[in-house]
This record gives structure tokens, C-alpha cells and sequence, in this order.
């Protein structure tokens, strides 16, 4: 794993059908600017999984400020899992609560390739908990921000790049 290169895994991990997986270079002072760059399809850099540009009508970096909610690296591995495994509709996989050393590895790596100092951003309801949110809970709400009717994103900011993971389901 390097940083700034999503590791291979991350292809694999996601389903390419309903999430996207980005490591972007940052190219604004704002943070939210990068991310809706991203949304517009203007964000460069490596990516896995579905095009996002038509998962989003008008994002706006106020509208971004607005909805994302800070959350600890506890969380955001517990979020990475939730957007890989499990559905929105019927809540997280069962799994998701036991070790399995391929996929939290992986996790591990994905959050790792935007690089250190980094702080997490998600949409997921939960994250106003702070601290003590958990993420692997049956039922949720979420501050949508795609056209689809669940949207659950983590984001990972660096003053050098922008980590985003998206997944999108409609009932």
C-alpha cells in the first residue's frame, strides 16, 4: 500500500454496480470545493466503481458544509465497511461485526492511501453522536445529497488529497 495509489483491493471490495471509490489530488482551498469537483466529474485522479456524475443533480460546497459531519477513524472504518458490505435497504451484514482479515485489511489500506492527518467527513445520520457513534446499525438516517434514494459517503480530507467513498441504492 502507498500512499496517494488506492490499493488494488479496492476493485474488488466494492461493488462497481452501486459505489465509487475515489483518491483525488486536492486543488482548492476548500475541502468542499474538491469534493464537488468530484461530483461534477472535474476531480480527476484514480477511481473504482460506478460514474458518479449522474448520481448527483446540484451539490454545492455549502450544501456539502451543510449535510457532512465529522467522524473518528473508529467510525470511518466502521462506515468503509458498511459501503462495501451490506445494503442500505436491509441494513449491514452480520458479518461486518466479526474480524475478517481480507476485508478489514483492505479497509485499513483504502483509508490509508489518502495519508496522514487525515479527517473523516460522512453524511450518515449517526456521526452527530460523535465519538461514540456506530455506524453497523440496522437502522439509520442519512443527509442525502445524490439522486438515488440512499446515499452514504465517507470522506477523507488531506491538505494534499480527497479520499471519497460513495455508495447509492434505490429501494
Amino acid at each position: 500500500m502507498s500512499v496517494g495509489t488506492l490499493p488494488e483491493c479496492a476493485s474488488t471490495l466494492f461493488d462497481p454496480l452501486c459505489a465509487v471509490v475515489c483518491l483525488t489530488p486536492r486543488s482548492h482551498e476548500d475541502w468542499a470545493d474538491d469534493l464537488v469537483a468530484f461530483t461534477r466529474g472535474d476531480g480527476g485522479g484514480e477511481s473504482v466503481g460506478v460514474d458518479p456524475v449522474p448520481m448527483f443533480e446540484a451539490v454545492t460546497g455549502e450544501l456539502v458544509r451543510q449535510n457532512l459531519m465529522p467522524v473518528t477513524s473508529e467510525g470511518a472504518e466502521e462506515l468503509l465497511k458498511f459501503l462495501a458490505v451490506g445494503s442500505f435497504y436491509e441494513g449491514p451484514d452480520p458479518s461486518l461485526r466479526e474480524a475478517d482479515e481480507v476485508r478489514d485489511g483492505c479497509v485499513r489500506d483504502v483509508l490509508a492511501s489518502v495519508g496522514d492527518s487525515v479527517e473523516f467527513f460522512t453524511n450518515h445520520g449517526h456521526a452527530e453522536d460523535g465519538p461514540d457513534a456506530e455506524f453497523l446499525v440496522p437502522g439509520f438516517y442519512w443527509n442525502s445529497l445524490a439522486v438515488t434514494l440512499y446515499d452514504v459517503c465517507l470522506i477523507g480530507v488531506t491538505s494534499e488529497r480527497l479520499l471519497v467513498a460513495w455508495r447509492f441504492e434505490d429501494a
